[in-house]
């Protein structure tokens, strides 16, 4: 069951509303007093009939074996309300999933209840060994892709799992590279980049790409923050020059015109674009091949609207793979590795 108490929306508790798209059929219930009585899809949009319910108590009536804190915080500390539900799932022999940087076993009575209970508590935010960026990824034949935007959560977690899921439809093998909780528990594999010390970002940036890379003729990188982020821009940096992406995938929230946390202006896309190719290495200049925008809450004329709008902006294919899929983004991809004479996995089309 997922854990959102206060909290569960598309923007309001990313985490849950992105494994909620990817692993339905995961999930038994949505713990949010403030929703309950209503079903998920009633909130986000898609999910189904999975139930929104009052509190802990409710949901265990539906035998869940983990709880998943549904939420990513920008705070280290637990918020008010949530440790008692956490230890009353924990005393019920749940396991846990923490997404948030608070780390459950510091707290004394939480480790109490875990141990006793003897149930597993996985930190995802837990730092991994730590390596420096060494450019090993020039090494690599794969095509590696990156996701880039005007924000953070925006959509480039969803831009590059769509990428990889229409990517290995067509027969090209594609890996994907997590850097989040989130696409962490959607893939199974990764680094929660953000709990790792600041020189290593790029370390790990790099690891997960040769990971994602063994077997596979493309990886897709999941992107972080963004270069025009104040208190996100430098994990995107360590992102765009630890994994030495080939080729941009830019992501924008279409409407948006202020950074959703510290409410800076959004400058032109043209501009911000033309910011991520300039910050890329000059060993592997990356450039944007494509937009995707996430549309959520327009209708499907002013969506139109938009696109056009920024296509003639950019000069850029534009889609929300959400809505129309993406394909557009692939073709994209396909035709920019053309450009840079790098051989064509055999299963790939062009559609």
């Amino acid at each position: 069951m997922v854990f959102a108490e206060g909290c569960f929306g598309l923007f309001t508790s990313k985490v849950a509303a992105s494994y909620l798209r990817y692993r339905p059929e995961r999930c038994l219930a949505v713990i949010d007093s403030a929703q309950a009585g209503k079903r998920v899809q009633d909130v986000i949009g898609y999910g189904g009939d999975i139930p929104v319910v009052a509190d802990i108590e409710q949901a265990l009536a539906f035998g869940p074996e983990v709880l998943f804190i549904g939420k990513g915080l920008h705070s280290a500390q637990l918020p008010p309300g949530w440790k008692e539900p956490i230890r009353t799932a924990m005393q019920r022999g749940l396991h846990v999933i923490n997404s948030i940087h608070f780390r459950l076993h510091a707290d004394p009575d939480l480790a109490k209840a875990a141990s006793e209970a003897g149930i597993t508590v996985w930190e995802t935010k837990e730092p991994v060994p730590l390596e420096l960026n060494k450019a090993r990824v020039l090494e690599l034949d794969c095509f590696v892709v990156h996701t880039c935007g005007s924000d953070s959560n925006i959509g480039k977690k969803t831009a590059a799992l769509e990428i990889t899921h229409e990517a290995n439809r067509r027969g090209i093998r594609t890996g994907f590279a997590a850097t989040g909780q989130t696409g962490m528990l959607i893939s199974g594999t990764g680094i929660v980049v953000d709990c790792i010390p600041s020189d290593f970002v790029a370390g790990a940036a790099e690891r997960v790409v040769l990971d994602a890379a063994v077997g596979n003729d493309w990886v897709v990188l999941e992107g972080q923050g963004s270069l025009n982020h104040i208190g996100a821009s430098g994990i995107a940096l360590a992102l765009l020059h630890g994994g030495l992406p080939h080729a941009l995938i830019f992501c924008h929230r279409l409407g948006l015109e202020r950074t959703k946390v510290w409410n800076t202006k959004i400058r032109p896309l043209p501009e911000l674009i033309g910011l991520n190719e300039a910050l890329t290495v000059f060993e592997r200049p990356a450039k944007v091949v494509a937009i995707s925008v996430n549309s959520a809450g327009l209708s499907d004329e002013a969506y139109r609207h938009e696109v056009q709008v920024l296509q003639e902006q950019t000069g850029l294919p534009v889609v929300d793979p959400c809505r129309d899929g993406a394909g557009l983004l692939v073709d994209a991809l396909l035709a920019y590795q053309q450009t840079l004479g790098m051989l064509q996995p055999a299963g790939e089309t062009m559609q």
